[in-house]
Parts: structure tokens; sequence; C-alpha cells
């Protein structure tokens, strides 16, 4: 392939527009792919409107063969992972590009560039922002769906990254456990035992009425919980705060779970219902008729995703992800629509959740991979 390509920053609205929409090109006729929801990413990726832009900074790149876009990138200083982490790492993120190495190397020596002119030691990706947002290149699984928040690439993201000498960081895990798989003996025994550990824990769901307070309990579990765990960021109370109200349309209170002792916080199971086989349906595009379709059909789906799990440092002995699980295995058996859950993702260290998943009937579907370079 003729790979004489010029890179340009995207600068104007409409160039921010032609890297929106750009990864139609690349997914045309793929069943599995999930096209992004236009809505709720556009703003995402105003530096004048985005999250990320108020406590961080970026810059965006599109590659064209003439005048025809053929890969995009962004490169990201995320200063929240760095005081997170202190690990010199800069994030790419948004990749998409044609199966062609002098390109896919254009874009990323642009990102490269960038980060190293601020200092930093790794360009690590791909993650759309952080790693807590869509993130890896997928090994396995194409032909699985990906559901709501998680990343799908093509099978040679893999080969582009690696031709330009990008070294595995981490893999992330995406396990799967339909309604009929689970091991109901397993589980009430597992259940047996983590009662007589947990002695005075109750599990709950959320009050919607009390969103206020559920979101600093939720921020509390997570910043003690997630302080060690690899490449994790805090989320504070305001952004608990925020996703509830953008998303409230979606949130089901029996999908997000609270454990208690004597009013005190220990942990928390987050899930949520897979939107993206509602957005696949529609395109990505709310208008004239997808938020019709979003608000008709958002208590039909079929699968959930279970995306969150936290235990303060305290109570790690206590049996509580078992306790959390016997309330899902209830939701799943008693609902009309639900068929699947997911976990994901699940860092490929994570051996005691694992473990879980496999002893509760589960299956590992797909490997997503985070990749880094230095930039000495």
């Amino acid at each position: 392939m003729n790979s004489q390509v010029r890179i340009e920053r995207v600068r104007t609205r409409a160039e921010r527009e032609v890297f929106l929409r750009l990864p139609w090109r690349f997914y045309e006729g793929n069943a599995a792919w999930v096209p992004p929801l236009l809505f709720d990413v556009r703003p995402q990726l105003d530096p004048a409107r985005g999250d990320f832009f108020k406590h961080s900074a970026g810059e965006f790149f599109l590659v064209y063969r003439a005048d025809e876009p053929v890969g995009r990138i962004a490169a990201l200083h995320n200063t929240r992972h760095l005081a997170a982490h202190a690990d010199g790492a800069g994030f790419f993120g948004f990749f998409e590009c044609e199966d062609d190495a002098a390109t896919a190397g254009a874009l990323l020596a642009a990102a490269e560039t960038w980060l190293r002119e601020r200092g930093l030691a790794v360009a690590r990706g791909p993650a759309n922002f952080s790693i807590q947002d869509e993130a890896g290149v997928l090994l396995d699984g194409f032909e699985h769906a990906p559901m709501a928040g998680m990343g799908y690439t093509p099978p040679y993201y893999r080969g582009l990254l690696e031709a330009a000498g990008y070294e595995k960081a981490k893999d992330l895990l995406v396990c799967r456990i339909d309604r009929g798989s689970w091991k109901e003996a397993e589980l009430n025994r597992m259940c047996r035992i983590a009662d007589r550990m947990a002695p005075g824990v109750t599990v709950r769901e959320i009050n919607m009425k009390d969103w206020p307070g559920e979101a600093w309990r939720m921020a509390k579990i997570f910043a003690e919980a997630w302080r060690e765990n690899w490449g994790a960021q805090p989320i504070s109370r305001e952004e608990f705060l925020k996703y509830g109200e953008q998303y409230k349309l979606f949130i089901d209170p029996k999908l997000i779970l609270l454990a208690e002792r004597d009013g005190e916080p220990l942990g928390m199971m987050v899930a949520i219902p897979n939107v993206n086989e509602i957005v696949q349906r529609i395109d990505g595009r709310l208008l004239p008729f997808g938020w019709w379709h979003l608000w008709r059909d958002r208590k039909r789906v079929t699968t959930l995703r279970l995306f969150l799990l936290g235990v303060k440092p305290e109570a790690r002995r206590l049996g509580l992800p078992v306790l959390f699980m016997r309330h899902y295995h209830k939701v799943l058996a008693g609902a009309e629509y639900l068929r699947e859950m997911e976990f994901s993702w699940i860092l490929e260290d994570n051996h005691e959740t694992l473990s879980l998943i496999d002893r509760l009937g589960g299956r590992r579907v797909q490997t997503l991979r985070l990749y880094e370079k230095k930039l000495v």
C-alpha cells in the first residue's frame, strides 16, 4: 500500500466531527462492532466542554492520504493518573487505523512526540482518556459484541502496535456467565461460609432518593478499595453524583449494591444494563428516533455488565463478593429478559476474582491488551 501520508492536528469543530465519525470506515460490515453514542462522546472530545480537559491535557491527530482520512489518535497527559501512580506514563487513545504499518507508525509517532515534549517517559494505551474508559486492543473473542463502556478493535491492531515497538503492559480479561450456567450448589456453599465470616454485614440496593449520600459512600469505598490497583485513578463524590444524573434513565437500583456494618460502608458492586444492545441497533445516533428506542427498550436488554467491585482493605476477608453474587444470581433468575452477565474488565493477575467467576460457572470470552513503549 502507498503509505505517503500526512498528520494533521485536530483544531476545528468540523475536524473533530471527522475524528468522531472515522470508525465507521473501518468497521463497516462487522456484526460485532458497536458504534460510539455520538451524543455522549462528542462533548467529551471538545477541550472546551470535556470532563477530562478540566484537569488534564490532550491533543487529537488525524492521518490523511491525499484528502482521505485513514486513521486517528489522541495523545493524553492524564494528571490524575500521574498523581496516583507517579510512573511517568502518558497515554494514547481513540486509536483507529487502516491495516498499514507505516500509517499506524506515523500516528503513534505523532502521539509519542507530543507526550515526550511534555516530559512523559512512557506511552501506554490504547485508553480513551483513562483505563477506566474503553481500553485495550482485542486479542481474541472478536465474535462477541462489546458491552457498554468496553472497547472493541479489529484483529490486525495488535500487529500494528507491535510493529511500532510496543510491548505488553497488562491484559484485561472479560468473563461472562449466562442464566443457565450458574453452579448453584457451589454458590450456596460459599454463601454459607461468607455468612459466618461476615456477622452483622448487610447487603442492600442503593437508595436513589438519597443519591447524594450514596455517592459519598461509593466515593469513600472506591478511594480505599482501589488505591493500589494497577492503573486506577480516583473517582470523586462529585463525579459519582454527575454520573447518576447523566445516566439516571438507565440506572437500575437493584444492580448497585452496598455492603455495610453498623452503618459503615465496606464494599460495593455495580452493574449496568448493557445499553449497547440498543446503541448498536440505532447505529450510535439519537436522531431522529434513537432517543425513543433508548427510552422504550432500556428495560428490555438481555445482558448486564458488572463493571465495578470494591472492598475496603479491612473487609477483604469477609467474603463480600460472594454475598454480592448471591444477589445478582437472584436478579438474573427472576428477570423476564436477562440472560447473561459480563464481568469486565478484570486484571489478569486478579486471581481471587477470576477464581470466583470460574467456581460460579463463568467463562473467559475475551482478552484486551494494554501496550506501552518507553519514550527515552
